[in-house]
């Protein structure tokens, strides 16, 4: 046990998903749904006025630039997915992005409010096409019929490690879901997932904790706080890959960063004895309020800062060597668009959506140092 911090896999939750793929056809995969993009985005021709450090930008069709219910947090990449050694079945030659949008709450049905969750936005890189994906969560009633319920997180973060997916869940860690379970829904059966022709059902969720009795070393006695699970990206390292997890935090709030291992699968990679319970391998204070993403470039942490829906974004990076703590940290102002939210160093470049609307785009930045 390196830290205290750990991070718990749930049961699986494949046989609802079998059922759920029985019922409506079978499991096409992320190769039909890479050829199912009615979404078509375009490039900034001014991409590099909107910061110091931007190299390309993409907008979102109007509606989505505009919409005051979801708002995108999290990127991840096909450069991440196939980091691990394999690419995931479907995917081909494709560069493809990865955004995730948690939603707010909108008047339902005789007027009460409901809240749609979370969506994953697969963007093909090359043609400029996508489609938003709902996240959803299979659940038996109690009539024994298995039923999709939204996923309500923040999303604040997105890793593609393999043919996983792991979408932050702030609280309660994050959740996991496989890209073979990818459903189409057919006609009639859209409603049941708010509107959408495609859902990524979650297969496991991992639920962050710490391993008692946990003191501190500075202060014998007192408590490790469970980590918030704000943002993620993919590190790879001496060490092999992990998953670097980071928590947003403001006043007293801790503003930590941790490693946890991924295995070869995509998933944390457990411990002897117990595989389904992975502990942190190096977890460090890094005293940056306000971090939206966190993201490692060859040695030097990269975190993401925002001032609010009209200021420009900032760079904060650090050069850490083999360890995270001792850094120190350095600002680079007007690094990026405003409001920036989660990082991705992958396919060459650091990733980074922006959330007003409006003021969204997917940009793809230039490390510093």
């Amino acid at each position: 046990m390196s830290t205290p911090l750990l991070v718990r896999r749930s049961a699986s939750r494949r046989a609802l998903v079998d059922e759920l793929a029985q019922r409506y056809g079978g499991r096409p995969g992320l190769g039909a749904l890479l050829c199912d993009l009615p979404g078509r985005a375009h490039r900034a021709p001014w991409a590099r006025l909107l910061g110091h450090r931007v190299e390309q930008a993409w907008g979102w069709e109007a509606a989505d630039r505009r919409t005051a219910q979801w708002w995108p947090q999290g990127v991840t990449t096909s450069g991440d997915a196939t980091a691990l050694g394999s690419s995931p079945a479907g995917l081909g030659e494709r560069r493809v992005a990865v955004v995730s949008w948690y939603a707010k709450p909108v008047a339902g049905p005789g007027g009460k409010d409901e809240n749609h969750g979370v969506r994953l936005t697969f963007l093909d890189l090359d043609t400029l096409r996508y489609r938003h994906v709902l996240l959803v969560r299979p659940v038996r009633r109690e009539d024994g019929q298995v039923r999709l319920e939204p996923v309500t997180a923040h999303a604040g973060g997105i890793v593609w490690a393999g043919s996983w997916i792991h979408v932050a869940a702030t609280g309660k860690g994050c959740v996991s879901a496989h890209l073979d379970d990818l459903l189409w829904l057919p006609d009639g059966e859209e409603d049941t997932a708010h509107g959408y022709r495609w859902v990524l059902p979650t297969r496991v969720d991992h639920r962050g904790g710490v391993e008692e009795p946990a003191p501190t070393s500075a202060q014998p006695g007192a408590k490790v706080e469970k980590l918030r699970w704000s943002f993620l990206s993919l590190a790879e390292g001496t060490q092999g890959p992990s998953l670097l997890v980071g928590e947003y935090g403001r006043g007293e709030k801790s503003t930590r960063v941790a490693r946890f291992p991924l295995g070869p699968d995509g998933l944390p990679a457990g411990s002897p004895g117990d595989r389904r319970t992975t502990y942190a391998s190096e977890v460090v204070e890094t005293g940056v309020k306000g971090m939206q993403g966190v993201a490692d470039v060859a040695g030097r942490l990269h975190v993401t800062t925002s001032h609010g829906p009209w200021g420009a974004g900032s760079l904060v990076t650090a050069q850490h060597g083999a360890g995270l703590a001792g850094a120190a940290w350095r600002r680079t102002a007007a690094a990026t668009p405003m409001g920036p939210e989660d990082l991705s160093w992958s396919l060459g470049r650091l990733w980074v959506p922006t959330e007003h609307p409006r003021r969204r785009w997917l940009v793809a930045l230039r490390p510093v140092g």
